[in-house]
């Protein structure tokens, strides 16, 4: 079988914020009472459940476990409550898709979405597959329409995603690499850090110069060029160790010119990283707007004068597809 796996009783994983369980009789009432217009739409064709089948198909899952089947499904609780968040599913065997290459799919029931649950289920269940499986990729298949399983996909580490035959969106998730960097690229005001506590709250360490700024007293724009120096050094010191111990990072800066988005790229390259720059594409009036309601409350809240910030817009430089890995990150 493709992607086949001794037979084996389900695993129990967690990150300390999700675990991940087999599905038990016990969880359809929960499956049943979270399901909203969203599941219905995207997961199940248009077609509401009902308890008989929802019943059979929680044993049936049970039973591919237990017989080697090629479906490996699980249950997302929240760690902290022991209650269902949602389920996720890797298929390691789906016709359609290449020799090696495992179906992963999920849900997140209503009231636990925008915490990051999605992501952090992927990664457990992406960090078994590799493990445990002979699978060499997962891909998560999305219809372009559907905006809160794109950002999951993105927030997943996945490679840009390119067009499936079956009319999805393929977003591919090597299963084994080396650890992930994110490079979050955009002007002051263009929503950087909101991206980067996104990310971090799925599970990536989070690395900020404005908080290492502001953490070292310093609360106005520009930085003299020596403290940001200074900073920056630190940045890339503490960057290193971490994916060095194979830790995802997203570092979150302005990266406003092509030339210090290439210094990060030198400086992971002996680590064999590559890292994927996410672009923050925010208007520039959206921008503007932005900064001028700043008060100075916090790290991400440092006032940015007027003109300080016009030449903060006008002196940025797109990254371009040619420089690496590149993903465009629409407005929030």
């Amino acid at each position: 079988m493709d992607g086949s796996t001794v037979i084996e009783d389900p695993p129990v994983l967690t990150d300390g914020v999700v675990t991940l369980r087999c599905l038990t009789a016990d969880d359809v009432d929960a499956l049943l009472a979270g399901e909203d217009d969203d599941q219905v739409r995207w997961l199940s064709e248009g077609h509401r459940s009902e308890r008989p089948p929802t019943t059979a198909w929680v044993a049936q899952n049970r039973a591919q476990w237990r017989d080697g089947g090629p479906r490996r499904h699980l249950g997302v609780l929240d760690a902290a409550t022991g209650e269902l968040a949602g389920t996720v599913e890797a298929h390691l065997a789906l016709p359609d898709l290449p020799r090696g290459t495992a179906n992963v799919s999920y849900a997140v029931l209503p009231a636990w979405r925008g915490r990051g649950y999605a992501v952090r289920a992927v990664r457990l269940l992406r960090r078994w597959l590799a493990e445990r499986t002979d699978a060499t990729s997962a891909v998560l298949r999305v219809d372009a329409a559907n905006v809160p399983s794109l950002r999951v996909a993105r927030d997943a580490g996945c490679l840009p995603p390119e067009p499936g035959p079956d009319g999805l969106l393929h977003h591919v998730l090597p299963l084994r690499e080396p650890a992930r960097v994110v490079l979050v690229c955009g002007p002051a005001g263009s929503g950087k850090s909101t991206h980067a506590a996104r990310l971090a709250r799925a599970g990536w360490a989070h690395l900020a110069f404005d908080a290492a700024a502001w953490a070292a007293g310093h609360r106005e724009h520009p930085l003299p060029a020596d403290v940001a120096a200074r900073v920056h050094e630190d940045l890339r010191a503490r960057l290193v160790g971490l994916v060095g111990d194979g830790v995802d990072v997203v570092v979150d800066t302005s990266f406003w010119s092509r030339a210090s988005r290439a210094s990060y790229r030198a400086l992971l390259a002996p680590l064999g990283v590559v890292p994927v720059t996410h672009h923050l594409v925010t208007p520039r009036a959206e921008v503007l707007r932005r900064l001028a309601a700043r008060t100075g409350a916090g790290p991400d809240d440092v006032v940015v004068p007027p003109d300080r910030a016009a030449v903060y817009l006008d002196g940025f430089e797109d990254p371009t597809p040619d420089e690496g890995p590149l993903v465009r990150v629409p407005p929030a």
